[in-house]
């Protein structure tokens, strides 16, 4: 069967309260991960006008970081699809066992890898082969400091996509308010020496980052057990290899997908440094501000998530369908009206991050071009959000691996390296990659060919929690 963004399949009613509904959950989920984004962005920002080289050696120490990050996202969308499924059968013990599941992952992946700090300059020698000893030194600092403080942020990361899937998108958005002001406060302190604070710079920056997730996670810990809808028990489920498996098998496409995205990324910064290190700087600040324009479609990717899931888990189709349709045209109007303020005035974002006049004139083009493809981002994250809340989780891995490495990746090199066309090259790579992938999801959504994966994640939300004996 065919399914159409196009067509309408819910009554006028049942559509103002879908929109209703979806504007509710997807307006906290916009707020946190901008809250979210700006942890790192604070960063990025302070050290921008401290000093450009820290700032981009920093910014490469984060993309080494979301390569780790990949086990923490298998875990946050394996354990927000299940939870939505299972609230939309009302399956109370399962929601309990999954919630219990993701606290024990969440602290035991965390602890893992906090152990790659050990290894922080080889990690970052490995994929920045730098011989800018300053910037080496300065971001293996920052690299080796974040690392160490992974328990708090796969506690934040994956506890909060579990809230999520729930719909309650609103107590992540407080976690992250609590401690991106507290970031932002230490960050100002520790970088440059204020309020009795030593002058700090990347270290500073990444100490900030990392009490402030502290204090999250003791947050949330204590969200997630006050949450009506999951209801955790005070007694702790027993541990289910059953269960941890769901969990991974749902999340594990979604976790190679931002595996081979982030790998691709540092593939992509090399790429950039051809061009020489001020058009990487220029490139590093259009991600950021790209990472802040994409906050609403996100948002509302998450929410139409969540609402799938829990349409699906209802065994109601047409109301999933439904509001996957509205939550696409609310993305489209927000994308377009970013689109629009961002390729008019490009400065105003550009200065968040530098005053560096070389880097401003040279980070007007992504920045512009960022403008432009808004309505296609938006589109991105709607269906995607749709495929995962079916459970659909590998066709958007597949589509997204072979557009990083099919077409980014070899249409950047040729045209920066052969073409001489700089920072435009590559960027034209990168936007033909988010072109392609959109439209191969946009093409799965109309196919149907997710209905199998649907149908079966439908069917064990209604089962009981422990098939281990089956």
């Amino acid at each position: 069967m065919h399914y159409s963004l196009f067509k309408s399949y819910l009554q006028p009613a049942e559509a103002k309260e879908i929109r209703k509904t979806l504007f509710a959950m997807a307006l906290p989920a916009i707020g946190e991960n901008v809250l979210q984004m700006l942890l790192g962005i604070s960063d990025t920002a302070f050290l921008g006008h401290y000093d450009w080289r820290i700032m981009t050696a920093v910014g490469t120490a984060n993309q080494v970081v979301f390569i780790f990050q990949a086990v923490l996202v298998a875990l946050s969308t394996g354990s927000m699809v299940l939870i939505s499924n299972s609230i939309g059968a009302g399956n109370r013990e399962r929601v309990n066992s999954i919630a219990w599941h993701a606290v024990y992952l969440s602290v035991a992946a965390g602890v893992v890898l906090s152990l790659g700090s050990l290894f922080s300059g080889q990690l970052l020698g490995l994929f920045f082969p730098s011989s800018d000893a300053f910037m080496q030194s300065n971001g293996s600092q920052y690299l080796g400091t974040i690392m160490a403080g992974f328990p708090a942020m796969s506690i934040m990361i994956v506890l909060g996509a579990t809230l999520r899937g729930s719909g309650d998108t609103r107590s992540p958005m407080i976690v992250a308010a609590v401690a991106n002001v507290l970031n932002v406060f230490l960050d100002y302190a520790m970088i440059y020496g204020k309020f009795g604070f030593p002058e700090m710079g990347a270290f500073g920056a990444a100490l900030a980052t990392v009490l402030s997730r502290i204090v999250g996670s003791a947050i949330i810990l204590l969200l997630l057990f006050k949450n009506s809808k999951i209801s955790m028990s005070r007694k702790p489920a027993r541990l289910s290899r059953w269960m941890t498996r769901e969990i991974f098998s749902i999340g594990l496409p979604t976790s190679i997908e931002n595996l081979g995205f982030s790998t691709g990324v540092l593939v992509f910064a090399n790429i950039l440094f051809i061009a020489g290190p001020q058009a990487y700087a220029a490139h590093r600040i259009g991600i950021q501000v790209e990472s802040l324009s994409f906050m609403p479609a996100w948002g509302m990717g998450v929410a139409i998530t969540a609402m799938v899931g829990i349409y699906n888990g209802a065994n109601e189709r047409r109301k999933a369908i439904g509001s996957v349709r509205q939550g696409w045209l609310i993305a489209l109007l927000i994308s377009s009206i970013i689109g629009t303020t961002i390729t008019i005035f490009p400065d105003l974002f550009i200065s968040i991050f530098t005053n560096e006049s070389s880097i401003v004139e040279a980070g007007r083009l992504p920045v512009r071009i960022i403008g432009l493809f808004q309505v296609v981002m938006g589109t991105d994250y709607a269906v995607t959000g749709a495929l995962r809340g079916m459970g659909d989780t590998s066709f958007p891995m597949k589509s997204s691996l072979v557009a990083m490495w099919f077409i980014r990746l070899p249409v950047g090199f040729l045209l920066v390296k052969y073409f001489n066309m700089g920072l435009l090259g590559a960027w034209i790579g990168m936007m033909s990659d988010m072109a392609f992938r959109t439209f191969l999801k946009f093409r799965r959504f109309y196919s149907g060919k997710w209905e199998k994966t649907a149908d079966a994640i439908q069917s064990r939300s209604k089962n009981l929690i422990d098939n281990e004996s089956n």
